[in-house]
């Protein structure tokens, strides 16, 4: 119980370090210029690739490749149908907000709900790697950070625009972290009953991270400043996240 108790908070401090440092950064200082955030965006979008396809994903084909497999299409699909019903909300929301402050409130809310929705299968991914190696499971969580900074970025700034209080922003914001903690709990748990189950596990999570990296992470990059700076800071993401592979 006691490990459960650790994996769980450490998921969750950091998850909610990476949005609430986001959010400080967001009320404090402003949105990075594009070209940085680009950079930040690219850079953790290939640590994740890299984690995915080096590390995560041949553990568990290792352990059981059907179940791998399995569990890398259910994350796959997991996500791919989260991120449509969020698309779906977000246009709801703007087409019936009454006011622009309304609206900024709304915008901030369903970003914050986004990350933290995809922070339980990213703390999944936390937990199922303490299951197979606490040094797989620590380097996933501080890749979990640097992709909620941003995350907590674009939530706070709205819901300060729409007149919200910087105390009762960053609370919100980093709220949305909680729930990797929530994940990697249930990631260590599942891991360890069985090697088949830790395979389905591994596999769902990082067919979870390779998809957010590819749907989220690389367009939202390009869609912000498209420039070397940007491929560069993918492909030392992806080159440190292979080094980092062969040591965790």
């Amino acid at each position: 119980m006691g490990e459960i108790a650790l994996v769980a908070l450490a998921g969750m401090v950091f998850g909610v370090a990476g949005t609430g440092v986001g959010a400080l950064l967001g009320v404090a200082v402003g949105m990075p210029s594009p070209r940085a955030l680009a950079c930040l965006l690219s850079l953790t979008g290939g640590l994740m690739i890299a984690l995915a396809c080096f590390k995560m994903l041949p553990n568990a084909y290792a352990l059981s490749a059907p179940m791998g497999m399995a569990g890398m299409l259910m994350g796959v699909v997991a996500t791919l149908a989260l991120d449509a019903l969020l698309r779906r909300r977000m246009r709801i929301v703007q087409r019936t907000q009454a006011s622009e402050e309304e609206g900024l409130a709304r915008a901030g809310l369903m970003v914050a709900a986004g990350s933290a929705l995809h922070n339980l299968p990213e703390g999944l991914a936390v937990g199922s790697g303490c299951a197979q190696a606490p040094a797989l499971g620590f380097a996933l969580a501080a890749m979990i950070l640097l992709h909620d900074v941003p995350e907590g970025m674009a939530a706070a700034l709205p819901l300060r625009a729409s007149g919200v209080g910087a105390v009762r922003a960053l609370a919100m914001t980093a709220a949305s972290g909680v729930p990797a903690g929530v994940g990697a709990a249930a990631g260590l748990v599942l891991g360890g009953v069985s090697p088949d189950m830790l395979a389905l596990c591994m596999g769902l999570a990082g067919g979870t991270v390779l998809q957010v990296a590819a749907e989220e992470l690389i367009p939202r990059a390009e869609a912000l400043e498209s420039f070397w700076g940007s491929s560069l800071c993918l492909t030392l993401g992806v080159a440190l996240g292979s080094a980092v592979s062969l040591i965790v």
